[in-house]
């Protein structure tokens, strides 16, 4: 999904917006909790009132709309953003958030003629569960749903983390990549600035480490390079979490690895928000440490650090990228 979205907390500034986006009947219609008509009174109550899962969506710092995504998930897109695909990558982030937290599913409802809001869900995952009847706070009165649960599960096998660079395709790990995935990453020149490879390691040995379905940390996804397997990407569980990766040296200096890096690291940063990111390194591996230093790593701590493709340990770093304070 191509939309560059950030979600983040509403601001006392989006009162005007948020008003603005509230008072189109053809926004506020098809919601059952807003007032109408909608003031900028409610606006400012609406934001000081936010939970922690109800977020902005904005477009270039511009509000396009609001998203909640708590045990019931809710979306609102201003009229001059609807159309356009932003209402489905603002909920694909926000659901991200969600599950990561832990949720093994969400629920909504949409009232029963809002078919564009029922298109959405159902692009989501969601699946109805049953017919309901919705008091509609903007026309007073009761009138019929749907009601709709969206599993983990369901999430993941229409929204893992799937992208498209200019010359590189990531997309989540298939068994059929295993073989080629084995030959890079115990190669002796690769193995030896990873962790956990060696070059003695089997393929029954390496799967276990790819078992994900790219949707949540921790994850290793795999890079594709003219229709070939390329390497790996990916991000460990914990806080913070960890990235790592390899590419196939037949393909160095060709800057691969930081199209790959940036494009994960955005979505990364957009899906799940870490307040930062860190990354272990050789100090011997110098394309790596550029590559942190390019997007935006910093070295933090230098370290002694074991590989299972080394016989000793060897000085490295760790490199620790940190999250932008919100103005």
């Amino acid at each position: 999904m191509s939309a560059r979205l950030a979600l983040t907390r509403p601001w006392p500034e989006d009162a005007p917006a948020i008003a603005e986006a509230l008072s189109d009947w053809q926004v506020a219609r098809w919601l059952t909790a807003v007032p109408w008509p909608y003031r900028p009174a409610d606006a400012a109550a609406f934001i000081n009132d936010a939970g922690l899962d109800e977020y902005a969506v904005r477009q270039d710092g511009r509000l396009v709309g609001m998203v909640r995504a708590s045990g019931s998930f809710g979306i609102w897109m201003a009229p001059f953003a609807q159309g356009q695909g932003l209402a489905e990558r603002a909920a694909v982030l926000a659901l991200s958030r969600r599950f990561r937290g832990g949720a093994a599913f969400v629920e909504a409802n949409h009232l029963e003629d809002n078919t564009a809001s029922a298109a959405l869900l159902a692009r989501l995952g969601f699946r109805p569960t049953g017919q309901v009847l919705l008091w509609s706070e903007p026309q007073q009165r009761q009138l019929p749903g749907l009601s709709l649960r969206l599993t983990r599960e369901d999430f993941a096998r229409r929204h893992a983390v799937a992208l498209a660079t200019p010359r590189l395709l990531i997309e989540p790990f298939r068994p059929a990549d295993l073989p080629d995935l084995h030959r890079i990453a115990t190669l002796p020149a690769v193995a030896a600035n990873l962790l956990l490879f060696h070059p003695a390691m089997t393929p029954d040995d390496m799967a276990p480490l790819f078992q994900s379905d790219g949707l949540l940390p921790p994850m290793r996804l795999t890079v594709r390079h003219g229709g070939r397997v390329a390497g790996s990407i990916g991000i460990s569980a914990g806080d913070p979490p960890r990235i790592f990766y390899f590419l196939d040296p037949v393909l160095s200096g060709q800057g691969l690895g930081e199209e790959m890096g940036r494009a994960f690291l955005a979505e990364i940063t957009a899906r799940f928000d870490p307040p930062e990111l860190l990354a272990d390194v050789f100090l011997d591996n110098q394309p790596s440490r550029r590559l942190l230093k390019n997007l935006g790593f910093q070295r933090d701590l230098d370290q002694m650090l074991s590989s299972l493709g080394r016989s000793q340990p060897a000085p490295a770093a760790i490199y620790r990228w940190r999250r932008r304070p919100q103005p």
